[in-house]
């Protein structure tokens, strides 16, 4: 059977779960929001881009997530963070995606006074102002920062209840600790209530199996990355006895050094396990990928086959945090869709 092109990849309708704002913006998008704050007039898009990117050299997590505070101080307003939500949903929309749930953490947006719920709204009105323009759904998910206490992230989380119903899901993001997940847990009942808003963790992105347990124990219903659970059979039982859907990211794995290359991602382990697997970008602009790009790799390294690219992104719709009738919408695409 010949291997998936990019092409078919690209037309093939597709949902990701794990997507950061301030890790996707398109240089030029950025380059036009700071422009408009009367910043970065004398930049080239060479120049910027590599600001925006995660170096060819970078040695772990904290490495990648460098480029990041260089792009924050431009996302301060409201305009700015309802600019760059539009930004990565038509890049999605251009990729193939029906459907994404983009994240982002509020707190990194409040330097110039912003509430939580203003940053909130205005990054949905990128997204619905995208929806109504391009054929695709938009949810947000919040994130509180690991690198805050305990009561900053609940009072985050708090202050995010009922701001508006595109918000579906909490997560934490930034370095990784060892137990990070028991630091936190009582933070997470402050908005997960009734399932009206969901829990997924980053959790084992780097070495740090123990905290997929953690995360899974604590309620969380998919994981971010888990990569750190490669070959734990008592993790990896824990995550398939419990439904728990993991959110891959394979280029980020790969530059952060939990994986050595592509090859290495256990693609075809983790399905043949009966695992839920979605593949999906991390960060478009900082990982320079797109999801066409993240699954052609699992083509070209990882053998994927048309239907297990269908399997991965019926793992991902139906384990969104979508509503019903939008889950059996876009599932119902990607089953016909080519259907041999």
């Amino acid at each position: 059977m010949p291997m998936l092109t990019r092409a078919e990849i690209q037309r093939f309708p597709k949902a990701e779960l794990h997507c950061h704002l301030d890790g996707s913006i398109r240089p030029h998008t950025l380059r036009e929001i700071a422009r408009g704050q009367g910043e970065m007039v004398h930049f080239n898009l060479m120049e910027l881009t590599q600001k925006m990117v995660v170096s060819d050299d970078a040695k772990d997590l904290a490495d990648y997530l460098r480029p990041f505070d260089f792009v924050l101080q431009y996302l301060q307003t409201e305009v700015a963070l309802e600019r760059a939500a539009y930004d990565v949903m038509e890049q999605a929309y251009q990729d193939g995606v029906k459907y994404i749930e983009i994240r982002f953490a509020p707190t990194l947006s409040t330097k110039k006074g912003l509430t939580i719920a203003q940053t909130i709204n205005a990054v949905v009105k990128g997204i619905a102002r995208a929806e109504a323009t391009y054929d695709i759904y938009g949810n947000l998910l919040v994130c509180g920062m690991r690198t805050d206490q305990e009561a900053e992230v609940a009072k985050v989380f708090a202050e995010s209840k009922d701001v508006n119903e595109k918000l579906v899901g909490v997560d934490l993001a930034g370095p990784e600790q060892v137990g990070f997940v028991d630091m936190y847990k009582a933070a997470f009942p402050m908005i997960v209530d009734g399932q009206k808003v969901r829990l997924t963790l980053h959790a084992g992105e780097c070495g740090c199996a123990d905290n997929v347990l953690a995360a899974i124990q604590a309620g969380s219903e998919r994981i971010g990355h888990g990569i750190a659970a490669m070959g734990n059979e008592t993790i990896e039982k824990a995550m398939l006895e419990k439904g728990i859907c993991i959110e891959g990211c394979p280029t980020s794995n790969v530059q952060t050094h939990a994986l050595p290359n592509h090859a290495a991602y256990p693609f075809q382990r983790w399905l043949k396990q009966g695992q839920a697997l979605c593949i999906n970008t991390n960060n478009r602009t900082a990982s320079d990928t797109t999801l066409t790009e993240e699954y052609f790799q699992m083509a070209h390294h990882n053998d994927m086959t048309k239907e297990q690219l269908r399997q991965c992104n019926l793992n991902a719709i139906n384990h969104s945090f979508a509503n019903e009738s939008i889950k059996t919408e876009v599932a119902d695409l990607i089953t016909n869709f080519e259907r041999e």
